[in-house]
This record gives C-alpha cells, structure tokens and sequence, in this order.
C-alpha cells in the first residue's frame, strides 16, 4: 500500500489526546451525576442505557478520528498503466538577464515578471520539448531541449541577472543560440519564445541578419515585453542607479517597436506582459499550438492508482451517524 499524501498522517497524533480527551468528560460526567443522587434515583430521572451511550461515545470519538485522518492521507492499493501519446512542438525560451532586468516599473523587477510569465507558459506545456536560453552581452545555453518540465523549471528559478557577468544586451546573440538548440529538434514546429523588455545595444544589421536567420530555418519568434513605456533606473550591483558618461541616471524604457518588428518578421506576434497567465495562454493556445505543426514524442506511461480512500471516509461516517444516534434523552 502507498499513500497520496502521507504527510497528512502526522495528524494521527490527535488520537491519544482525542481518546483521552472523551475519557475524562465520560469520567467527569459519571462523577457529576452521581452527585446528583443515589444509583436508584438516577436510574429513575435518566433513560436507560445512558451509561452505555455515553461510553461507546467515547469509545467512538478517536476511531472517527483516524478514519478520518486515514482518508486524508489517500491510502493507494495497486494501480494500472496509461500510455498517452505525446505530440507537441520544439520551444525554446530566450530570457533577458541583462542589468536593465532589474528595474522596477513593473513589481517587483522585470526579471522577477518575465521568471512569472515563462513559469506560467510552461505550465501550459503538453508533449512540447522546451529549452532555456539566457542572454546578456553573450547568451548562454542553460538548459537544452527537453519535456523534462520541473527541472526547466527549476533552472528558471535559479537564474538571476547575475547569472552572466558580461552585460550588455544582444538580441541577434540570443536569436542565433535559440536557433542552435532548434537545428537538433525535429520536424516539428520552431518557436523561439523571447522575454525581454526590447533593449540591444547591437547594431540593426545584426539583428536583421538574425531575423533572416530565423526565417530560413521556418523557425518563430514570439516575444513577451517586460516593462513600460516610461521606463525606470536601473538598479547597479553595489547600490545607486546606472548613470551615463555625463553623470545623468539611465533610464531603461520597453522597447515595444523593436519586439513587435522581430515578432512580425518572423511570422510570430507580440504581446505586453499582464498579470495572469491570459497573454501566456493566448500565444501558446493560438499561435504556437494553434499554427506549428506537432509531432510525435512517443508514449508516456501514466500510474493510474486504485484509490481507497473511501473505505475508512465511510468507517469514519458511520462513526458519526453511531454516535449522533446514541444521543441522551432525558425523562
């Protein structure tokens, strides 16, 4: 036997305190009643077999309690395989970890937002083989493709903009790396997912010859804007705000013109960051799912638990209807 929640079973220790706790008020109450009077009156004032009633009472109170416990727990017994087949497409997402991530026009950081946003996409994912992609002045393959979701997940988590000491930021650099992890992947569906709030200290022309890039391997770019229009400080490691070359303090701005031109010219789209998980869900949903082609990634094989938590929930009802009908009624 196997549990689903085996943590839940700790609260067994409310047994004893339960058992005792119905000890002492039966005790104390046969006490109190014979106060009252002698036997024979009390046996004339209160019903017969109240004695009794108010034993198994107590006798009741701790089993109900484990029987409760016990369903909580979720006890397994014995379970049969599912095979699923999985299809899905290559993903890769691109995350910004330049300094400029670290501004604060969105709460709490833009990286902090964007960290949100890829955590939401990849609960959407189903047979999608996803890699992770972090760049700065340079980008850095962090992890390659793979439906291995909770360790993506926690390297997500991991990442800081600390992650890569060379700042910067390079857009053609990340593009191209993304495009490296998509070369292995098969023939399904390219989709490059960028997370940036738009800034590239690159020239244009190696960005338009990464797009061009991109395009030729069939591959998407769909980008996610962290960040707003006004812009904030960027935050320097030791303290203060970046300042420029006359000593004035660098505000960093999203730059939504350059993310929507990148997205269209590869026949991807753009989408600003919201709160929930809305903006996530309608790229993956209509367009990555929606217009790339999927492919088989095999046969997963699910457990499927015979579940008999049942069994003690019913023990512990009845109990309840045991005890509530061994209620006292007096004369």
């Amino acid at each position: 036997m196997t549990w689903a929640h085996l943590n839940w079973l700790f609260l067994l220790v409310l047994v004893p305190l339960v058992a005792l706790g119905s000890a002492w008020a039966w005790r104390r109450r046969s006490h109190d009643l014979g106060r009252l009077g002698s036997p024979q009156m009390l046996a004339v004032l209160l019903s017969r077999g109240v004695g009794a009633a108010r034993f198994w009472q107590a006798i009741l109170a701790p089993l109900i309690v484990v029987g409760v416990v016990v369903a909580l727990a979720g006890p397994r017994l014995g379970f049969d395989w599912e095979q699923t087949r999985m299809e899905g497409v290559s993903i890769v997402a691109v995350l910004d970890v330049s300094r400029s991530m670290d501004a604060e026009d969105v709460s709490p950081s833009r990286l902090v937002v964007g960290k949100r946003e890829l955590g939401d996409f990849s609960q959407l994912l189903r047979g999608d083989a996803i890699g992770l992609v972090l760049f700065a002045q340079g980008a850095w393959t962090r992890i390659p493709l793979t439906t291995d979701y909770a360790t993506w997940r926690w390297a997500l988590g991991d990442t800081t903009t600390g992650t890569i000491r060379a700042q910067g930021t390079s857009l053609s650099g990340a593009l191209d790396a993304a495009l490296g992890l998509l070369e292995r992947a098969d023939g399904s569906g390219k989709a490059i997912l960028l997370v940036s709030d738009g800034e590239d200290h690159d020239d244009d022309s190696d960005l338009t010859a990464a797009l061009g890039r991109v395009t030729a391997a069939h591959a998407h770019v769909y980008a996610i804007g962290v960040g707003t229009p006004e812009g904030a400080p960027v935050p320097e490691e030791g303290g203060g705000f970046k300042k420029d070359s006359d000593g004035s303090v660098v505000v960093s701005k999203l730059d939504e013109a350059r993310l929507s031109h990148i997205a269209e010219a590869t026949g991807g789209a753009y989408v600003r960051s919201v709160p929930g998980d809305d903006d996530v869900r309608g790229l993956y949903e209509s367009e990555i799912r929606g217009k790339l082609t999927a492919s088989e990634r095999g046969v997963r094989r699910d457990k499927l638990w015979h579940e008999q938590y049942v069994w003690p929930l019913a023990f512990a009802l009845v109990g309840m209807v045991i005890s509530a009908g061994a209620g006292i009624r007096r004369r």
